[in-house]
């Protein structure tokens, strides 16, 4: 009863297009080629009675049986070229967990920089068993121990874990810890080939790392194995001839790699942080959302609500720079809303405040265990 049915098989029977609903409901791993075989089978329809492929799917899409075809989005990235200067590139990389004696499982954060193989930095961050990973507050105080002795690069090298980029998405959005890279002026750069064709030099200093620091060794306190990690650090750097230096430690080859220039303290974080230069990188990207039951899209981890979208529907996502806000557009590119940019304020970015970040400094040299 009521207003017919229009749209795709508008046409075939009530009863007919039912059937096609509920078996996609039942089985959501059927297409419509094994819905219209099913139908041929099951249910002794001809196939002169039955729609097209085609029709199915286009009926099953305006049902949203279908998600659409994501697109693959613009995500503003640093191209990842071979080094010419010191500090130009870092490598980094996490090591997976690693049990060491005494105090349990280790995950290595090991920074390298690209020309001169100096080690930048080995963090250990204890975790809970072999199948966790370092979170993000862990790789910034990476970075924040590592900019503190030896400057900020222009960019650093990652590959593609979740920590990074969105990675299963094909229109990822930047995370936080990318977005607080780019504030401080650092690049970030995806590898696009797995080791060794890219990121050989880091992920060979994981091995460097255990056979010099903990290979064989207990340790009683965190506090204890970070500062031997340290110490064999120095020596690699220093004294530890390399072969692809003639035989000489990477700041005997290069001593100008002691320093980058571009200094950093955490003190001065704050300062240091300039939300412009995250909006000029966000202006060139381009990102696809479907909404969700509730009006809602999730970008970055933020949730965002459209009134005037259209649920299951897919949405166009862009930035402007001189507005600084997001806009948000439909499948016709017509534009639904505009919204601020959540969870890129200086605050969000550092996730504390200047004296808190100087007291977990000085805790991180003192904490007899691991403190984040």
């Amino acid at each position: 009863m009521g207003r017919p049915w229009s749209g795709a098989m508008s046409t075939f029977d009530a009863s007919l297009v039912e059937q096609v609903k509920e078996l996609r409901k039942d089985n959501e791993g059927w297409g419509a080629l094994t819905i219209l075989l099913e139908l041929e089978e099951e249910f002794s329809y001809s196939k002169g009675a039955l729609p097209s492929a085609s029709s199915v799917n286009r009926y099953l899409r305006q049902q949203g049986l279908i998600k659409p075809k994501e697109p693959a989005g613009n995500l503003p990235s640093e191209s990842c070229e071979k080094p010419k200067e010191v500090h130009e590139l870092w490598e980094m990389d996490a090591q997976g967990a690693t049990e060491v004696k005494g105090i349990g499982c280790q995950a290595m954060i090991n920074m390298k920089d690209g020309l001169s193989k100096k080690h930048c930095m080995a963090f250990p961050v204890a975790v809970k068993n072999h199948n966790s990973q370092p979170a993000t507050r862990h790789y910034k105080w990476a970075f924040r121990l590592a900019f503190a002795q030896s400057g900020m690069p222009q960019k650093v090298q990652v590959d593609k874990d979740s920590v990074f980029i969105e990675n299963t998405s094909r229109s990822p959005f930047p995370s936080r810890l990318h977005m607080w890279l780019t504030a401080l002026g650092i690049g970030l750069c995806f590898i696009e080939k797995a080791p060794p064709a890219q990121q050989a030099t880091v992920e060979r200093s994981h091995q460097t790392m255990e056979r010099q620091s903990f290979r064989g060794k207990t340790f009683a306190r965190w506090q204890l194995f970070f500062q031997h990690c340290q110490k064999r650090r120095q020596r690699l750097n220093e004294k530890f001839p390399s072969r692809s230096h003639g035989g000489k430690a990477p700041l005997q080859a290069f001593p100008q790699a002691a320093h980058s220039g571009r200094h950093y303290s955490v003190d001065q974080e704050e300062k240091l942080l300039d939300l412009q230069r995250i909006y000029a990188m966000l202006s060139q990207g381009k990102w696809y959302r479907v909404v969700s039951s509730g009006k809602m899209v999730s970008l970055g981890g933020n949730r965002y609500y459209l009134k005037d979208a259209v649920p299951k529907s897919q949405l166009q996502i862009t930035f402007c720079s001189q507005t600084n806000l997001l806009i948000f557009r439909n499948d016709k590119e017509l534009v639904l809303d505009r919204q601020p940019l959540k969870g890129a304020s200086i605050e969000d970015l550092m996730e504390a405040d200047s004296t808190s970040l100087v007291s977990m400094f000085k805790i991180l040299s003192t904490s007899p265990d691991f403190p984040l």
